[in-house]
């Protein structure tokens, strides 16, 4: 699998930005970028410029008509209390919420979220370089997405219904240009309206999340503010920095739906940091990247620390991506960023497990490279070359 990636040329997709038309929504997509019906997943590019509200219709719009979607209900005051949270915290959410509300109109139609497949942890390697630390002076984050390859039914030991979709299988390279609120560009899945699971905005700004698979709770929580999956897009529409983003997390209202995460936030200067919060949602950490290269997998560093860690795959992994990233010494190329995450790759051998995609932004270039997966064959891994797709400024 690492040679096949290293060797595969990135396709260079040549889509550029657009700029928002006043009383129109532009659009380009959505199309199938990856993939196919007879590979384990389908990858499709969907481009959506104009006033958060016009964003908002066309993603519930694209949900109907790709996803099979059909809104969840709700008791009315959760979703007004939901609404109202949004509407003083995060306004452009708000309006991409009103816009798909003018799409579901049904009495108690949740309009707040746009679910597909959300219901299992992730397990994540990911690692911010600061430009200082990569030869061509970009700052960087490499992170490999690993989950389940099983249908959410499989997983939770329920009857799964015919021709069920794999949780992770119709993932969306999305690129957002609002009336308001920053450009951005990011992979999604679980929830097509708010859901981020990396991405970069047009300021140079990095987000990732990552299961915390070492958290002594797993109890979701309740009440409104922001969720797993939610806040990483919250910050790429909201903060331009990583101190931004350092303040703009500090009281943000925040709440478990499924389980605990932490997330590595970086911006082009080289500011990293990893924001962490106990399951209990009571005490929140920062722990900062002071320019160097920071490495987070799925334990929290504040509780573990970064050294004597114990034994454990999420533990492993780190000291793994520390040493590779030791011996190659000095700075890296942006090909070295590229393979160092290939070492602790979920392997081909593994059984219903796969690194889903590797994703590469250079936080300079508004560049995303990523490689999908398409299925085990053989014992070996089929995967898409680096497909690489650039934020309109």
């Amino acid at each position: 699998m690492h040679a096949a990636l290293l060797g595969a040329s990135a396709v260079v997709l040549g889509l550029t930005g657009c700029s928002p038309t006043a009383g129109s929504t532009v659009c380009e997509g959505p199309r199938i970028v990856a993939g196919s019906k007879s590979d384990f997943m389908t990858v499709r590019y969907l481009k959506v410029s104009g006033t958060n509200e016009q964003i908002g219709r066309r993603l519930a719009e694209t949900a109907v008509a790709h996803l099979k979607f059909q809104p969840a209900t709700r008791k009315q005051p959760d979703i007004d209390r939901d609404t109202a949270w949004f509407a003083a915290h995060w306004p452009e959410q708000a309006a991409r919420v009103k816009g798909v509300a003018s799409v579901f109109k049904q009495s108690g139609a949740d309009p707040t979220v746009l679910a597909y497949d959300m219901d299992v942890a992730p397990g994540c390697s990911t690692v911010f370089y600061p430009g200082a630390s990569v030869s061509n002076g970009h700052s960087m984050m490499s992170r490999n997405y690993d989950f389940p390859t099983a249908t959410y039914a499989q997983l939770t030991g329920r009857t799964a219904s015919p021709g069920a979709r794999a949780m992770t299988a119709d993932p969306f390279v999305l690129e957002v240009v609002p009336d308001k609120g920053y450009r951005s560009l990011y992979v999604a899945s679980y929830d097509l309206l708010g859901g981020c699971i990396d991405g970069i905005n047009e300021k140079g700004l990095a987000v990732a999340l990552l299961a915390d698979d070492n958290a002594e709770s797993r109890h979701p929580s309740s009440g409104p503010g922001l969720n797993e999956i939610t806040l990483t897009r919250f910050l790429l529409d909201r903060c331009a920095s990583a101190k931004e983003a350092r303040a703009m997390l500090q009281d943000v209202e925040f709440r478990y739906s499924f389980t605990p995460c932490h997330y590595i936030v970086g911006d082009k200067s080289g500011d990293s940091f990893v924001w962490e919060l106990t399951p209990d949602l009571k005490e929140r950490t920062v722990v900062d990247g002071k320019g160097l290269p920071q490495i987070v997998t799925n334990h929290r560093l504040s509780k573990f620390g970064t050294s004597g860690l114990p034994q454990g795959n999420s533990f492993d992994r780190y000291r793994k991506l520390e040493s590779e990233i030791q011996r190659q010494g000095g700075k890296l190329s942006p090909d070295a960023v590229r393979s160092t995450n290939l070492c602790v790759a979920v392997p081909p051998s593994a059984q219903g497990a796969a690194t889903l995609w590797h994703s590469v932004y250079d936080l300079d270039d508004l560049t995303l490279k990523v490689s999908f997966f398409l299925g085990h064959e053989d014992g070996k891994e089929r995967r898409t070359p680096y497909l690489e797709f650039k934020l309109g400024r």
